[in-house]
């Protein structure tokens, strides 16, 4: 795959942030997931499944952090994004 061929679904990504903003939603807006919480492990559940399905390596750090790694198709500094 070449950079010219990356897309962005946009359907697809508002209705996976819908999806994630129904776990922990607020009156009048808004999610809280405190750390912690039971809403804070399925909105993290759910984006390592997302991630997995992805195919990346996926770990959660001792502070619930969680960590997908792709290994990229040529050598070279990596590239983080949060």
């Amino acid at each position: 795959m070449t950079l010219s061929n990356l897309r962005i679904n946009i359907d697809r990504l508002v209705k996976s942030i819908e999806e994630l903003a129904e776990i922990g939603a607020i009156d009048g807006g808004g999610v809280c997931r405190m750390a912690l919480s039971d809403e804070d492990r399925r909105g993290r559940d759910l984006v390592v499944g997302w991630m997995r399905k992805l195919g990346l390596d996926v770990t959660i750090d001792q502070l619930g952090n969680v960590i997908g790694i792709r290994a990229g198709l040529e050598s070279g500094k990596p590239v983080m994004t949060g």
